[in-house]
Parts: structure tokens; sequence; C-alpha cells
């Protein structure tokens, strides 16, 4: 950081306080209490691997997080300890459209799924956008290679872009124009509802209390840790991953809000425990990440699995492949398969012309209430078009 930059940066800690004591837009997500009562009391070369989701229960800071016990068996099946009373288990019904002609991408949307940011590849630039309403409306990024990530239900866009060859900008959009952060080599994940936003600052993980914030450095468990915030709930609780001293990989961790960080319990992929893991985002307590698992016995291959994390309950599972998404009512989405907390499935129905065994989807947004789907996906080993093409889902619940 430059001097001038440190002479306004505030101690983590310092700022997520007024986060746990003032009035939050929704809910606290994060009961310390009844967490800590449930807890004592009960791109890559991939392998894709299941791990079990019996566990073990593990305090975590005032949450308590239960760790995957290995089981040899497929994941996810069954009843499952993070079902909810009354919640959906899952969309009824989904009906696929196209969301723009030619190649584009879904990065990210807001809660509601009303806003989808994603970028359009015109004269074959990338130039980001938004589909409000699933209505196109260019809304073009300053640098190169700009990526939008997350958005409010009202609108307000955050994400980043090189503004020189290796320097990224974090930037938000509001009120119809695209502003700086504050941060050399920023970069900008995720945004809640009040607009309090998190991302990095020159490879250390930060946080702005309002567009107009100076960056804030996140709390470390040891020095000289690096590594970055990806989602920030309601409350103001942050996940991300760190990485520094004696840990040699990216490791999972959690911001309460009152500023303490902890590291989220090591995942098991494949019956092993995980070389590397990160939590992605997080809504409404439910934590999502990807676990990775190298085995050198197998030519380095990697075993990916998906962590999903309850803050609320205490309760932790692993689902295969790899998820991106979660929503308020712990859904998870990444490929082509939505999970549920209680284990039941939903597969995303695919576009015509679209074969399963050569379609790749990813799926970047899932709404609260389970009725909007988005992502993007390409076709490998055919005729078609690899490019990718960005659609969209209009589910029942």
């Amino acid at each position: 950081m430059t001097v001038h930059e440190h002479e306004h940066e505030q101690d983590g800690a310092a700022l997520l306080r007024p986060l746990a004591g003032g009035r939050p837009m929704g809910p606290s997500t994060v009961d310390v209490a009844r967490a800590m009562t449930d807890g004592d009391r009960h791109h890559r070369r991939v392998r894709i691997a299941g791990a079990g989701a019996t566990a073990v229960i593990v305090a975590v800071a005032g949450w308590a997080a239960v760790t995957d016990g290995g089981a040899d068996k497929p994941a996810v099946t069954g009843a499952s300890p993070n079902q909810e009373p009354g919640r959906s288990t899952g969309p009824k019904g989904c009906e696929v459209q196209k969301l723009a002609e030619g190649k584009a991408v879904v990065s990210g949307s807001d809660p509601t799924g009303r806003y989808i940011v994603g970028r359009t590849y015109e004269s074959g630039h990338p130039s980001t956008v938004v589909w409000e309403d699933r209505q196109l409306r260019k809304v073009p990024m300053p640098g190169d290679d700009p990526t939008l990530y997350d958005a409010t239900s009202k609108g307000v866009l955050v994400g980043t872009s090189f503004t020189t060859a290796d320097t990224t900008t974090a930037w938000v959009y509001k009120d119809g124009k695209f502003s700086k952060l504050a941060g050399t080599d920023a970069q900008a994940f995720a945004i809640n509802e009040r607009e309090v936003i998190v991302g990095s600052v020159q490879g250390r993980a930060a946080m702005w209390a309002s567009p107009d914030a100076q960056p804030t450095m996140l709390a470390t468990p040891a020095k000289g840790m690096t590594g970055k915030a990806t989602g920030i709930d309601e409350d103001g609780t942050v996940v991300g991953a760190l990485v520094g001293g004696e840990v040699k990989a990216d490791l999972g961790y959690v911001w309460s809000p009152a500023g303490t960080v902890q590291q989220l319990p090591q995942p098991q992929v494949n019956g092993k425990p995980a070389t590397t893991y990160s939590a992605k985002v997080i809504r409404d307590g439910w934590v999502v990440g990807w676990a990775g698992h190298d085995d050198p016995a197998r030519g380095g291959g990697r075993f990916i699995g998906a962590p999903r994390w309850n803050l609320r309950t205490g309760r932790f599972d692993m689902a295969d492949g790899l998820m991106w998404v979660v929503n308020a009512q712990g859904r998870i989405a990444g490929e082509q398969t939505i999970v549920a907390p209680d284990g039941t499935t939903q597969k995303l129905p695919l576009p015509a012309r679209y074969d399963e065994k050569t379609a790749m989807l990813t799926v970047e947004a899932l709404s609260d209430d389970g009725t909007v789907v988005a992502g993007y996906l390409s076709s490998r080993g055919s005729t078609m078009n690899a490019e990718p093409v960005a659609v969209t889902w209009s589910c029942t619940s």
C-alpha cells in the first residue's frame, strides 16, 4: 500500500463492529449462541470425485462447524442435518432461454435475480453488460478484461478490470456511471444491500464500508498472509481465502461482523483432507466454496468437491463437482444440477441442440426464491460453436 492509503485505512475489526451493533438491512444470520449450542450437541486439470457428508462438530469462533467425516459414499444423499423445516427442496420445473445472441457469459446477479451481470464480446473484445428483467443493457467498464461480479437489488454493481498491464482497479456502478473504489491494485468481488463491498487491495483481503470509503484491510490470523474476501452477507459476515506463513495453499476463512477471523474447518475430498479450499460466497448464513485434494499417486490429478457450511446451525456437508452460488434457502449450483440442503437435486434443462454429453454449463446466478437461475454454456466435441452462450432459467418454486 502507499503511504497516503495507509493513513486512511482502519483496523478491520473497528470497521466491522458497527455492522454488528447497528440495525442491519436484514435479519442477522449468525446466531452465535444457537450455533455453539447446536455444535456442542450434536482453467485446470481436474478429477471430479465425491466425498461423504457425515461429520464431526468443530467450534469456530462463535460458530459451530461440522467437518466432513470422509465416508466413502455419495455426497448429499438422503436426509441431511442441514435441512430447514418448511424450506422448499428446489425448483419444480425450469424453462431455459438465451440471454443474448453470440458469445456472452454470466458472472453474477443480485439476490432477487432481477439484475444479472456478465459480458458480451462485440468485435472480439469483452464488454460488461447487465440484464435487467432479462433485457440487455450495455454498461462498459473502463479498462481491459472487465468483469462484473455482484449486484444489489437496486442495481448497484461491482467488478474489476486491468487498468495497466498488471494492475487491477475495483469499480462500482451506481447512478448510471462507474466510479473507482479507493486503493491501488484493488479488486471488488461482492456487495451487500447496505453497499458494503469486499475484495482485495494489493493482495490483501479488504472491505469498503461504502462506495466512497477508503479500503479497510481485514484481520489475518498471522502476519504476512495474503488473500481476498469474496462474499459478504447482509449482517456483515465476510468469507474468503488466505494464504501465507505456515499456510502453503489457499484456505477458507470467515470474518464475523465484529471483525474476528477464523479458519473454516478443513473439508475432506474423496475421503482425504483437502490440500486447498476456499469459501466463495455467503447468503443468509449459508456458505459455499470449493475444496481440492492433490493426489501425487495419480499423476498430480486434483479431486474437487464443494463444501457447504450453514453458519446458523453449525452444519457442514459436501457436494460433488464445482458449485459457485448459494441462495438464502441453502440451495447451491455451479454445473447443471441444483442441490438443496436435504440433498435433493434438480437438473437444469439445456437449450435445443445442446447434448448433455458435450455441453459444459456454469451456473453463476441463483435467486433467493429459486425462480431465477443464470449462467453460460458451450459445447465441446461437436459441430456446434464452442463459444459460450449466456442463458437463464425461469423456475417454479
